[in-house]
């Protein structure tokens, strides 16, 4: 049986002109992970996605684990869908970052403002009622990801790396995909689980060449002795 490990990717810099870099507690939450997972953690096959943050937060555990793993795969099916092309078909408004800022400036609470509008924007995307409006529908996005998992479960079954753990660095819209295909829930359920997907948390799957199950989903226990580094965003 396989284990497939898959890590999100620690705090991206929210708010920022680049978010896909990692910030300085999205490092340390993936360097705790490393030393968390140190001892546990025998002879693993390290996989990632493309973008920044992936590799970024790989690093990072590197550092925790103490030693660079070594052969890595880097796979494209587990990137995030593009979350600004998402946001902006649904609000071409705030498509000048400065006029999304003074806007959300009005409110009392800006960031639970972007929350609800961003929202929005994904029940439009999802909805599956404006496909060709997006640069990568919903239903595009679920199978690429599901082809990701396809290719993952062939590294686990390959005959160089079986029955070695698989560490995949991705990110929380691909693993809350998995868990639907893996466990049938409804988009609903999905986009709910996405949303309380910690930064640097863990969901374990287990694996043969006939069946595959979910062990647990979003562990973030290297975080909770110091609750301020556990984030969302």
């Amino acid at each position: 049986m396989a284990e497939i490990f898959l890590v999100r990717h620690g705090q991206a810099s929210f708010g920022a002109d680049d978010y896909d870099q990692l910030s300085d507690l999205g490092v340390r939450q993936c360097r705790m992970l490393g030393a968390n997972m140190r001892d546990s953690l025998k002879a693993p096959v390290f996989v990632s996605g493309s973008l920044n943050r992936h590799h970024q937060s790989m690093a990072a555990f590197y550092e925790g684990y103490g030693e660079e793993v070594i052969p890595r795969v880097e796979i494209d099916h587990l990137n995030e869908f593009d979350h600004e092309d998402v946001f902006h078909v649904a609000f071409p408004e705030y498509r000048d970052k400065n006029t999304l800022v003074k806007a959300l400036a009005q409110h009392d609470q800006p960031k639970k403002a972007f929350h609800f509008l961003f929202e929005e924007a994904v029940k439009r995307w999802s909805s599956c009622d404006y496909d060709d409006d997006y640069k990568e529908s919903w239903p595009t996005f679920q199978q690429r990801v599901k082809q990701g998992l396809v290719e993952v479960r062939a590294i686990t079954s390959s005959a160089e790396y079986k029955k070695r753990p698989v560490v995949a660095f991705t990110s929380g819209g691909p693993i809350s995909v998995i868990v639907q295909e893996v466990m049938r829930l409804d988009d609903s359920a999905t986009f709910s689980l996405n949303e309380n997907l910690a930064n640097s948390g863990v969901s374990r799957i287990l694996a043969t060449d006939n069946k595959i199950s979910i062990s647990y989903i979003n562990n973030y226990s290297h975080l909770e002795k110091e609750p301020n580094l556990i984030s969302y965003r």
